[in-house]
């Protein structure tokens, strides 16, 4: 399997595990995402994500999630160690970025994380 691909273990399925990267991980903002990260003490870094209903309808949502999916298999070789569980929230006004910006705003994020990092 490609390197590129978003295997089953690099994503965050469970509620719990998106409560404990909000209530205990680090915060980044952007105009367009929120995004949570924390050390999950595993061998890689996971990917959640959350896209309301109330803000998009389902075309919208799934073009945002396929752009931060997209993002997330062609950095994640990049991302510093060690593992993170990132969760990103989709902001209104993220349906009318285009997937470069997307990816952009989000990189910015995760490289500014690794400027602070203790």
């Amino acid at each position: 399997m490609s390197s590129l691909s978003l295997r089953g273990h690099e994503k965050m399925r469970h509620p719990m595990e998106f409560r404990r990267a909000k209530d205990q991980g680090k915060r980044r903002r952007t105009r367009h995402f929120r995004v949570n990260y924390l050390e999950n003490g595993l061998a890689a870094h996971r990917l959640g994500m959350v896209v309301q209903k109330r803000f998009w309808n389902a075309v919208q949502r799934n073009r945002i999630k396929r752009c931060l999916r997209e993002f997330f298999r062609h950095f994640k070789g990049q991302l510093p160690a060690p593992p993170l569980d990132i969760v990103v929230v989709a902001l209104p006004g993220a349906e009318r970025l285009q997937p470069r910006d997307m990816l952009l705003e989000i990189s910015a994020v995760l490289a500014r994380k690794e400027g602070h990092s203790s």
